[in-house]
């Protein structure tokens, strides 16, 4: 029995060896066959959808602003001085300087005509011919080619609200029934009674002042200035009458 016992220890020992070698070379070849970069590296994770706008989508402002839209100090400052630029070449003028040839006399030498008086507003200014640059730099002025103030239908003057003179500055504040004296240079003195305020916009405002009265016995005058100060579209238009 001792003899059987042996010869099958003799028969596992080699079966054992051809097993344990198998095994360590697959220790050693099967690591060099996986690839470990493509383990490495972390799997792509696809992006959350984004959520469907909501009521408010279209109105809610981002919350980091786009730098490309930002405007740089040179942007400001060239906008500035185009807008002062604006601002000192026509804003307070009362007539479009592209409707001064629609007048009945070309620009001259200025001509003083006589004096205006409102006591509700404080302004007592002389007033010259003309619509133009310099008459409104010196105070009211005529329209040429209406009637003198006084004189029968409709005398237009304009003035500045808020540069040079300023004389219509506070022409908002008139009212019904305030009283507008004229006085002519060769002394002719005319008393108006305020009748009614309008404003008008830029493009209609023309055509409303230059209006003639119905009846060709009335004496009227109309005052007229940029509306709010300092902005060109709407015309405040004050109009007077004399009463008998």
């Amino acid at each position: 029995m001792a003899n059987v016992g042996h010869r099958r220890r003799r028969r596992i020992r080699p079966l054992s060896i051809i097993i344990g070698t198998v095994v360590l070379l697959a220790c050693a070849v099967v690591p060099w066959l996986i690839p470990w970069d493509s383990l490495r590296q972390p799997q792509a994770v696809p992006p959350a959808a984004a959520p469907s706008p909501g009521p408010s989508a279209a109105t809610e402002p981002s919350s980091t602003p786009s730098t490309e839209d930002a405007p740089t100090s040179e942007d400001v400052r060239r906008l500035a001085e185009e807008i002062r630029a604006g601002a000192s070449a026509g804003y307070d003028l009362p007539v479009d300087p592209r409707e001064v040839s629609s007048v009945q006399t070309d620009p001259g030498e200025y001509r003083r005509l006589g004096r205006i008086e409102i006591p509700s507003i404080g302004l007592s200014a002389t007033f010259g011919e003309g619509v133009y640059g310099e008459p409104l730099e010196r105070g009211p002025g005529h329209w040429p080619g209406t009637p003198m103030p006084g004189g029968l239908g409709n005398s237009v003057i304009s003035g500045h609200r808020n540069t040079h003179t300023q004389p219509f500055k506070e022409i908002d504040r008139l009212a019904e029934g305030d009283r507008i004296e004229t006085t002519l240079k060769g002394g002719k003195t005319t008393v108006f009674t305020v009748v009614e305020t309008a404003i008008v916009p830029e493009d209609e405002y023309k055509d409303f002042v230059l209006k003639q009265p119905d009846d060709d016995t009335d004496r009227q005058v109309t005052l007229f200035a940029c509306h709010p100060e300092g902005n060109p579209i709407f015309r405040i238009v004050v109009r007077a009458e004399q009463r008998s």
